[in-house]
C-alpha cells in the first residue's frame, strides 16, 4: 500500500470502515485524541505522520490555499463532496491509496 489517510473528525464513519475492509491503512482524529482539535492542528498532524487528509470541512480549502501562498508543505488534502456517496468515496479513495505515492499528493487538494 502507497498511502495511509488522516480523517478529519467529520468525515463518516462507514467510509473508514469501507477502506479498512479493504486493507486500507486509515487513522482518525478521534483515534489520534484530536476530535476537537482547531483545523491548523488538524493538518500540522496529517503532515507529521505522512498521511494525507481526508476531509469534508470547506475550512481546510482555505488553509491548504494559505500553506501554498506561503509556501509550507502539507501532505496532500482529500476533500470529500457533501454528494457523494459512502461507495463512490470508498472506491475512490483506495484507488489513490493503493496506486498514490505521497509525494502525488503533496500541496494539492483532490477533489472527490
Amino acid at each position: 500500500m502507497a498511502i495511509s489517510y488522516y480523517f478529519d473528525a467529520p468525515v463518516h464513519r462507514a467510509i473508514k470502515i469501507g477502506l479498512q475492509l479493504r486493507g486500507v491503512d486509515v487513522m482518525t482524529a478521534q483515534e489520534d485524541n484530536n476530535s476537537s482539535a482547531i483545523d491548523e492542528i488538524i493538518l500540522s498532524r496529517s503532515v507529521q505522520l505522512k498521511r494525507p487528509l481526508v476531509t469534508t470541512d470547506h475550512d481546510f480549502l482555505v488553509l491548504a490555499k494559505n500553506c501554498v501562498a506561503q509556501g509550507e508543505a502539507f501532505t496532500g488534502i482529500f476533500f470529500l463532496s457533501p454528494k457523494v456517496s459512502i461507495g463512490y468515496a470508498i472506491e475512490e479513495l483506495e484507488v489513490y491509496a493503493k496506486i498514490g505515492e505521497l509525494e502525488d499528493f503533496a500541496n494539492q487538494v483532490i477533489f472527490v
